[in-house]
C-alpha cells in the first residue's frame, strides 16, 4: 500500500485556507445521488458539512508560523492485490 502526507501549498506557498481544496474533493460527489456521495467525516462522525470542514481546519491555525503549512493531503494508495481482498473498499480503508 502506498501512502503519502503531503502539505498542501498554491505554487510556491502554502495556502491560506482550505476552501480551493475541499471544493475539490466535493467535485468528486457531483452528478451522484445523495447515499452515492462520500462525505466529510471526523472522528466523532460522518456527514459533516464542506463548510464545516473549511471552518474547523482554518480556525485551527493559532499557533502556526505564516511560512508553516495550513493542512495536509493524506493519500491512501492499495494496490490490485489488496483491494481484491477487501470487501467493502470505503468501509475497510
Amino acid at each position: 500500500m502506498y501512502v503519502t502526507i503531503t502539505a498542501q501549498k498554491m505554487g510556491g506557498n502554502y495556502s491560506k485556507s482550505s476552501a480551493d481544496f475541499v471544493g475539490y474533493l466535493e467535485k468528486e460527489n457531483q452528478g451522484l445521488e445523495q447515499q452515492e456521495k462520500e462525505h466529510f467525516f471526523n472522528q466523532y462522525g460522518e456527514g459533516i458539512l464542506a463548510e464545516e470542514v473549511v471552518r474547523e481546519i482554518d480556525g485551527n491555525t493559532a499557533k502556526l508560523e505564516k511560512p508553516e503549512p495550513r493542512f495536509y493531503s493524506i493519500t491512501v494508495n492499495p494496490s490490485k492485490y489488496e483491494l481484491k481482498r477487501l470487501q467493502d473498499h470505503s468501509e475497510d480503508l
